[in-house]
């Protein structure tokens, strides 16, 4: 259910827990109110997960950084 809301209404979603319930309620009938703060939160959590940068952005920025380091002459004693 949260994934069809976030690929149906991807702009009115974000990481803020309290917003993502107002949207909810909104837009969808839930009964249970401990149904519905899991399936905000869980909005939550993939809304993280997808503005996260992939591990590999991550090690290949960390090497452009060593890489530039190194030219600058900020890498160390080379001999």
């Amino acid at each position: 259910m949260a994934r069809n809301l976030i690929e149906d209404f991807p702009d009115r979603f974000t990481t803020n827990y309290d917003k993502n319930k107002e949207e909810m309620d909104k837009l969808v009938t839930v009964e249970s109110k401990k149904i519905r703060n899991m399936i905000a939160g869980y909005i939550v959590h993939v809304m993280r997960t997808k503005n996260r940068p992939k591990r590999a952005e991550i090690a290949f920025q960390t090497k452009e950084k060593d890489t530039r380091r190194i030219r600058r002459g900020r890498g160390g004693k080379r001999y």
